[in-house]
């Protein structure tokens, strides 16, 4: 192998690709990316057995061949390389070599025959989806995903397609985050549900340019984004993804609206003095104004602040996990935001005052048990005030 290539885009790749690179693993070569260079094209891939990443690559090659180099150590040395013309050479044994003007660096690989094969099937359904709208979809509900890898429907986005629309729903449980496109369209006899990966969509974040069109296929158990120039091929998560028409309410009758930039900067000042077991904030709702509380009752720190707002009924307060709240609210892109709820114990939903033409946006989050002792001293509190 013998090939010479800009520092710059070298690096733009390998950083792409190393997002799949599992940190810890048995196989020793999983941490490797494979460099494989036929004429003038050279193919960096890696993978953890489940997601893997392909980036090609235009280079001035004079030998073909195929390596497996670590992924972490070739990383770093391109990072701090000057941005130079570098030529990556098989040195002598299993050495690959990074040349510039001033420099040599050697590193140990691994022959490509260890490096796994990914055996990349044909969809059983093919579309073609625009980037900005496969990013823009995905980044408003991505954030919501589980962790939790007991419940692994959760830990993906749930797509639905069909012919004239698209929907991504992504929930941990305790707030739910789904965008309807009607942007979209298909075939007509398109009919999909499938649980995405987050590790392959934000890979796919990594690549997409705002120009393109991704071409997407599903088999029965993968997916695979196509790009100008790169492939993602993923498994898809196995099972299926709790019914969360359920648990969005349909009799949440009152309504408070509020400007979100100013909601957002009174909540993150006010839960700088929430627990931080909870993050807890309470909202007090009046016709028109919101007071935010918060407690931390092991260090005697609290917070209290008002804001204008409007509120269709009389009175009323409830709970929220701050964090989870203002998540919700920095992905809503509209000035003012619009909470419908019913009582302190059912969740609440959230969603912009103007949504975006041909799109429906909607957040979900549910209630924090209001702490009773707090409640009561407040209370009094205003008791001896009056």
């Amino acid at each position: 192998m013998n090939f010479t290539i800009s520092k710059s885009e070298f690096y733009e790749a390998l950083h792409k690709v190393v997002g799949v690179v599992p940190q810890k693993t048995t196989i020793s070569v999983l941490t490797c990316i494979l460099l494989e260079l036929e004429d003038n094209q050279l193919r960096l891939t890696g993978t953890d057995l489940e997601v893997s990443v392909t980036i090609s690559l235009n280079v001035n090659g004079e030998e073909n061949g195929s390596v497996a180099i670590p992924a972490k150590l070739l990383l770093e040395i391109v990072r701090e390389l000057p941005d130079v013309p570098l030529n990556i050479f098989s040195g002598v044994g299993d050495k690959i070599v990074i040349k510039t003007e001033k420099g040599e660096y050697k590193i140990s690989s691994q022959p490509k025959e260890d490096f796994p094969r990914i055996n990349i099937e044909e969809g059983e359904v093919s579309f073609e989806i625009d980037s900005q709208l496969l990013s823009r979809m995905t980044n408003k509900t991505i954030f919501a995903v589980s962790n939790d890898e007991l419940r692994p429907a959760l830990t993906g986005i749930n797509v639905e397609l069909s012919p004239t629309e698209i929907t991504f729903v992504g929930t941990d449980g305790h707030r739910l985050s789904r965008i309807i496109s009607r942007k979209f369209k298909a075939s007509n006899d398109v009919q999909l549900n499938i649980i995405v990966p987050t590790k392959a969509l934000n890979l796919m974040l990594r690549i997409l340019n705002s120009d393109e069109k991704v071409k997407v296929q599903v088999g029965e158990d993968h997916i695979q984004f196509e790009f100008v120039e790169a492939i993602i091929y993923s498994k898809l998560i196995a099972g299926t993804y709790p019914n969360y028409e359920r648990v969005i309410p349909k009799d949440n009758d009152k309504k408070m609206q509020a400007q979100r930039e100013l909601l957002v900067s009174t909540l993150r000042r006010v839960s700088i003095f929430s627990s931080t077991l909870t993050y807890q904030v309470r909202f007090v709702l009046e016709p028109k104004e919101i007071t935010i509380h918060s407690e931390d009752i092991e260090f005697g720190a609290e917070g209290k602040e008002s804001m204008p707002a409007s509120f269709s009924d009389e009175w009323m307060q409830i709970g929220y996990n701050s964090n989870y709240l203002m998540d919700i609210l920095r992905h809503i892109d509209d000035e003012n935001v619009v909470f419908e709820v019913k009582d302190s114990s059912s969740a609440a939903i959230i969603y912009p005052e103007k949504q975006e033409k041909d799109e429906d946006l909607l957040m979900l989050i549910m209630p924090i048990r209001i702490n009773e002792e707090t409640e009561e001293s407040e209370e009094a509190a205003e008791d001896e005030t009056d």
